[in-house]
């Protein structure tokens, strides 16, 4: 059991997960912590919820092995295809590579493109709608149609934790057709390993990062472009007779541990065909020989496939060219499948109107289309626009003279909107619209008020696969309101954010940053489709048999090596490989996996998963789709508990788990603690918080006799989960027993309470509402924890009778004045305020570095975090400039200081000379 802290005073916990024999339960800071670990593992997290809120994750995750008859029972074993011998050993980069390693996904083949992929027109699904006959979800702006899914508010948000929300609803029971939407931790993690060198500090709790997330696309693309790009490294290429063409990198890195030990590992990245891309990283001892400078590359990856990826035949690999170009299409290779430009059709439709025909020949716009566009982007003119112009024409204006465009978290979007498109009058079909809006693959459906409901099936179109539904009400008026649902294609997977219950959102920032992130995650659901997905894999696979045709280098004479091949029978006999030992070093800083089941507490049901473990990550992917269904950050990870069961199969891979955690977290093993009332009327001698903190324990009474301190955090009261209870339910518990039985996580070395949350003056602990955060990342307005810091702030500016009880008030910075330490004498210089002002900046206000920090934390696109990266050096540069200039004019004015207070001194000898000789002669 773990338990998890995601969110100050709201915590999780993350139920059993067994492992072959040994179970640990973990326990995180969203709900009730503790992790139990015997084959089986629980983990607690803390789930962003309401300050008030507790919430607990448990999960039982079970490793299944061979039964002793010869059978498996290991439920992956019909995708274990790429599924290495050694996963302990193997730390991944990303949850693709992670679900890839595991034969998860969907992996998308011409033979399964042609025998499973369902027609993705309108027109086709109608002659299909025997076979389906949608979901039956419909309201008065959106209608149920066949191959069609309908969100339309209020959809179940899977919750895999056990806290307070779920442990007292009953579970969820949904039908074939209704889809899960997930939470945003888990709906916005991609990257598992962060190889950015760039350390900006501890992520924020999940309660202060943005709940509106673009859910990223393939983001572990840029690990070629980070780790191997201009550095001496190897690529081999080739293809396979049963895999197609292959391309394989790797580099042998440096590393430093927590402890600044240097230590080498091997990354990689195994791209096969339009399958899968592997990239993980393993460390230099899993080879066999001892390592040495004068191994060849080549004999050092035939080790590491046919250690972690056995499928791949070395023999068919050639070494690649040495030239800037293999780099350059290896990297346009891998990022292929990141968009940064999206093109979205709006389509306007009045009243009693629900056509497509109707809606096309609308001519001219209306007050209220005209206040939603203004809404939702700005008005450009084409004419020689220099941004994404979405198939527009720039120089005639043969496509309109204006059309709306809008930056949004590092995109751009560019969007055809019908009354702007040219307007055919002797065209019933305004092809010319059509042929714009047609084929977008995401479309905005504007209705005003007394429209009638929206049908799919009305859109012939092979392109348009999810329809995003607006109900204006009370237009052009300060209580205008809008209603969303959204009509996708059954083959789109489902996308967020959620539709909260009702649909209904006022004109604001927060409601334009929901509509235009659900309109970037569903182009992105789209591409995610199998009919897209085939086409960027075909489109991959033909890139990489050009890259292994053109690249790789001629053969050289290998006569010696074959002759001594015949001369010892026709193969080399290597020596006995001994098994690598497990890993679980600081220095790989990638996800480490293991197969588990997991406690679903919002269908009631045990699921299995693949665990992955990183220095920053702790993530869930179900099968088949190797989706992530649960992520927290490792910091919000307080405790676990290990439980033996008899079994010693899972002895090791136990031991490896539980090292892993002790490695990557701050939390600890879980105490049980046991007392029994000597008298009736005997308290216990201890307080309890309501979110299972110890806030004091009397000196020789029972609990402290037992062992039990302030600080530390009660996960279990009589085998009762602390993250499902009130505090009053506590109380009642703990004065009704005679004897209980506490599981314990200690307090921390220091002794304060063990946190998810690394910032001690995060205001979600004390209650108050975190800053908003922009579409950028950025906080809106002050940092209010921040507000009782100020390095500046005399002894005299505390306020001790404020609130908080400290309150530091910014002292003035009009001028200050340096005094010098000897004599009476006052000298001051006079600094320059503005200098001081941009030095002092960084800590009286919110600061560049904080903003960056918060924006690196949340924000998904590497474009973004480079452009943040750019500012804050920049800023940092110009900071140490002011920094020395002000150094030298202090130094200038201290020689002032200096010279005057010698003629100080001088001139005082002089007087004081004077006055013994006046008084020697008023003596005589």
């Amino acid at each position: 059991m773990v338990l998890i802290e995601r969110s100050p005073s709201k915590l999780e916990q993350l139920g059993r997960l067994s492992v072959s024999g040994k179970s640990a339960e973990l326990m995180s800071s969203n709900s009730s912590p503790v992790l139990s670990t015997s084959v089986s593992y629980t983990t607690v997290a803390h789930t962003p919820t309401t300050p008030s809120t507790h919430h607990s994750f448990v999960a039982h995750c079970e490793a299944t092995t061979s039964s002793a008859d010869g059978e498996s029972s290991n439920a992956y074993e019909k995708f274990s295809e790429w599924q290495t011998q050694y996963p302990q050993q193997c730390a991944y980069h990303d949850c693709r590579s992670l679900a890839a390693a595991w034969g998860l996904g969907w992996p998308v083949t011409e033979e399964e493109a042609r025998s499973k992929n369902t027609p993705c027109s309108s027109h086709a699904q109608q002659q299909m709608s025997e076979d389906d006959s949608g979901d039956g979800k419909s309201n008065d702006i959106v209608e149920s149609c066949p191959f069609y899914r309908n969100e339309v508010g209020g959809e179940p948000i899977r919750q895999i934790p056990l806290t307070r929300t779920t442990g007292s609803r009953a579970p969820f029971v949904i039908s074939d057709t209704e889809s899960w939407q997930r939470e945003h931790t888990a709906a916005e993690v991609g990257v598992l390993e962060d190889v950015s060198n760039v350390y900006c500090g501890q992520k924020l709790c999940a309660e202060r990062q943005k709940k509106i997330v673009v859910e990223p696309q393939d983001l572990g693309c840029y690990y070629y472009r980070h780790c191997f790009g201009g550095k001496p490294h190897s690529n081999y290429l080739g293809i396979s007779d049963t895999h197609g063409p292959i391309a394989v990198s790797m580099i042998k890195d440096r590393m430093f541990d927590n402890s600044m030990n240097e230590c080498h590992i091997y990354r990689l990245i195994v791209r096969v065909s339009d399958l899968v891309t592997l990239r993980f990283c393993v460390p230099e001892e899993v080879i066999s020989e001892t390592p040495n400078e004068h191994r060849s590359s080549r004999s050092t990856l035939r080790e590491l496939l046919e250690l972690f990826c056995p499928k791949v035949s070395f023999s068919c690999l050639k070494p690649a060219m040495s030239s800037p170009k293999v780099e350059e299409l290896l990297m346009k290779i891998d990022e292929t499948p990141m968009y940064t430009r999206y093109k979205i059709g709006i389509l306007l439709c009045k009243a009693g109107q629900q056509t497509e025909e109707e809606m096309y020949n609308n001519q001219k716009s209306s007050d209220a289309f005209d206040e939603f566009l203004d809404f939702l982007g700005r008005r450009v003119c084409l004419k020689e626009f220099d941004k994404y112009k979405g198939g527009l024409d720039t120089r005639g204006d043969t496509t309109g003279t204006h059309s709306l465009f809008a930056d949004y978290a590092g995109n751009e979007i560019m969007f055809h909107v019908s009354t702007l498109l040219p307007f055919t009058p002797s065209n019933k079909q305004q092809l010319s619209r059509k042929r714009h809006i047609g084929n977008d693959m995401v479309t905005v459906i504007f209705q005003e008020p007394g429209s009638l409901p929206f049908k799919a099936v009305t859109m012939r179109s092979h392109f348009q696969h999810v329809f995003i539904i607006i109900r204006v009400d009370n237009a052009c008026t300060e209580h205008v309101t809008y209603r969303v649902s959204v009509s996708r294609a059954k083959s789109v997977p489902a996308f967020g954010p959620a539709i909260p219950e009702g649909g209904r959102f006022t004109k604001n920032a927060k409601f334009r940053n929901f509509l235009l992130t659900k309109i970037l995650n569903a182009e992105n659901a789209v591409q995610r489709s199998k009919r897209f997905a085939y086409l960027t894999s075909r489109t991959r696979r033909e890139a990489l048999k050009d890259l292994a045709d053109k690249y790789v280098q001629p053969p050289v004479n290998e006569g010696a090596a074959k002759l001594a091949s015949r001369i010892l029978g026709g193969s080399v006999r290597r020596r006995e490989r001994l098994l690598p030992r497990p890993i679980s070093e600081y220095c790989l800083r990638g996800a480490f996996s293991w197969v588990v089941e997991v406690q679903d507490h919002s269908t009631g049901q045990r699921v299995q998963c693949v665990l992955g473990i990183s220095v920053d990550t702790l993530v869930l992917l179900e099968p088949p789709s190797g989706a992530a269904i649960f992520a927290t950050s490792t910091q919000s990870i307080l405790g676990w508990t290990i439980t033996e069961s008899g079994n010693s199969d899972g002895d090791a891979e136990s031991a490896a788990l539980v090292k892993r955690l002790e490695t990557v977290t701050n939390g600890a093993e879980t105490k049980e603690l046991l007392f029994k009332r000597s008298k009736s009327y005997a308290g216990f001698g201890f307080t309890i918080e309501d979110e299972g903190i110890v806030t004091s324990v009397e000196m020789g009474q029972l609990a402290w006799i037992a062992g039990l301190r302030q600080g530390s955090r009660v996960v279990e009261i009589l085998n009762q989960p602390v993250v499902t209870m009130t505090r009053d339910q506590m109380s009642q518990i703990l004065a009704d027993a005679d004897s209980i039985r506490l599981l314990v996580i200690p307090q921390s070395p220091d002794g304060s309470p063990r946190r998810g949350c690394a910032d001690p003056r995060c205001p979600v602990a004390k209650g108050v509402e975190p800053t908003p955060i922009n579409d950028d990342g950025l906080p809106i307005g002050p940092v209010q924890y921040r507000d009782n810091y100020n390095p500046y702030a005399s002894a005299s500016s505390v306020d001790n009778d404020s609130p908080r009880g400290v309150n530091a008030k910014n002292p003035s910075i009009s001028n200050t004045k340096a005094y010098s330490l000897v004599g009476t004498h006052p000298s001051s210089i006079n600094l320059n305020p503005a200098q001081l002002q941009k030095i002092r900046r960084s800590e009286s206000d919110p600061s560049a570095v904080e903003r960056v920090s918060r924006s690196l934390t949340s924000s998904t696109d590497p474009s973004v975090l480079r452009e943040h990266i750019d500012k804050l050096k920049t800023e940092l540069s110009r900071m140490q400039l002011d920094y020395d200039e002000l150094n030298r004019n202090s130094e200038a004015q201290m020689q002032v200081l200096q010279s005057e207070f010698e003629n100080y001194r001088s001139e005082t000898e002089r007087q004081l000379r004077e006055l013994r000789r006046e008084n020697e002669r008023l003596k005589k």
